[in-house]
């Protein structure tokens, strides 16, 4: 593995999203993302640009491109690298799409893999095939969506990151599974986690909770915003102790070898 800097500070972006509102969505998140100025890395909700409407979208693809030209014009104004997802369409399909945004101009993207069928989002939505993990600052990073949370195969350490990041629109209903979740995929992996939710209720008159939260690779909260608020929480992590760890008592040296079927 690269060996990356010792520490990272990354800014929980817990908002309450405004219903099908692109563009006062990021107007918002405009006054938020000033907020978390000096952080490494920032990661806004799942579909932060308009909630889990399925209603609106095709307008909501339509103004992908601007979506993310807004996150690389912040990601180089802040010089930071910025987490979100919104809505893809390619011919028929669309996808739940989360991007990466970097300060040098790179984007990345990452599918959606698990759709929520007790939702109906995979009547909506097309799920992706591929998983994300890249390197910045030479920290290593994998990315995942909401629902992905419950599918360890999925999120398995394979290629040796620092950090996991989950966007997601987790509903207060389930929150303690978020908590628990979160805590399990960062000891099985030995790799911090990085959970960011939504907070508020949406249109569909589903109430979010937020708990937004940083797990270290031993499963301790590291950080964590307040349940219920729309604010920025900055977060720092101590990557040397993680790796340290690693090599301490290297867990992922033991994992079964398989591969998932597509």
């Amino acid at each position: 593995m690269t060996r990356g800097q010792d520490s990272l500070v990354i800014a929980l972006v817990q908002a309450d999203v405004v219903w099908e509102d692109v563009m006062l969505n990021i107007e918002q998140h405009e006054k938020r993302l000033e907020r978390a100025r000096g952080a490494d890395v920032i990661v806004m909700p799942e579909l932060f640009v308009s909630g889990f409407t399925t209603r609106e979208k095709r307008r909501v693809a339509s103004r992908y491109r601007e979506v993310v030209k807004w996150m690389l014009a912040y990601s180089l104004s802040l010089d930071a690298l910025l987490v979100g997802s919104t809505i893809y369409r390619s011919g028929n399909h669309f996808f739940n799409r989360l991007v990466v945004t970097f300060p040098d101009g790179r984007v990345l993207y990452y599918d959606k893999r698990h759709l929520f069928a007790m939702g109906g989002e995979d009547q909506h939505f097309t799920a992706g095939q591929e998983r994300l993990t890249f390197l910045y600052k030479g920290v290593s990073i994998a990315v995942f969506t909401c629902y992905d949370l419950r599918f360890p195969a999925w999120c398995r350490n394979t290629t040796g990151y620092d950090l996991a990041i989950f966007v997601a629109n987790w509903p207060a209903a389930r929150r303690q599974a978020w908590d628990v979740l979160l805590k399990a995929r960062a000891i099985e992996n030995q790799a911090y986690v990085a959970g960011v939710n939504r907070v508020g209720r949406d249109g569909n008159g589903v109430h979010y909770a937020g708990d937004s939260a940083v797990i270290s690779p031993e499963g301790h909260v590291v950080g964590t915003a307040t349940p219920d608020a729309d604010e920025v929480m900055p977060v720092a992590i101590d990557l040397a102790a993680a790796r340290a760890t690693r090599e301490r008592f290297p867990v992922l040296r033991d994992m079964d070898k398989f591969q998932l079927e597509q």
